[in-house]
């Protein structure tokens, strides 16, 4: 793992949603964004200057051509799809 990366392994129940958007929120305020996640509860942190980068979940299961449509109104509203 690159020296400017971490990896966390934390635990969230599905209705814990809000914990989990706040504990990724603190952790870009602390400097360590979000770049991906995996199952079972891994997240990969960057480091970079703190900011205040606003999460947000959403579970979803599409085909492939409907996640794309859908990965693009992330775009369209100025959002970043991490995964």
């Amino acid at each position: 793992m690159a020296e400017n990366t971490i990896r966390k392994i934390k635990w969230f129940w599905p209705w814990q949603d809000e914990q989990e958007e706040a504990w990724l929120r603190s952790m870009s305020q602390k400097g360590w964004h979000l770049f991906s996640v995996g199952l079972p509860c891994i997240y990969r942190f960057r480091a970079g200057e703190p900011r205040d980068y606003v999460y947000r979940l959403d579970y979803q299961t599409f085909p492939k051509k409907g996640k794309q449509e859908y990965q693009q109104l992330f775009r369209d509203a100025g959002w970043e799809y991490i995964g």
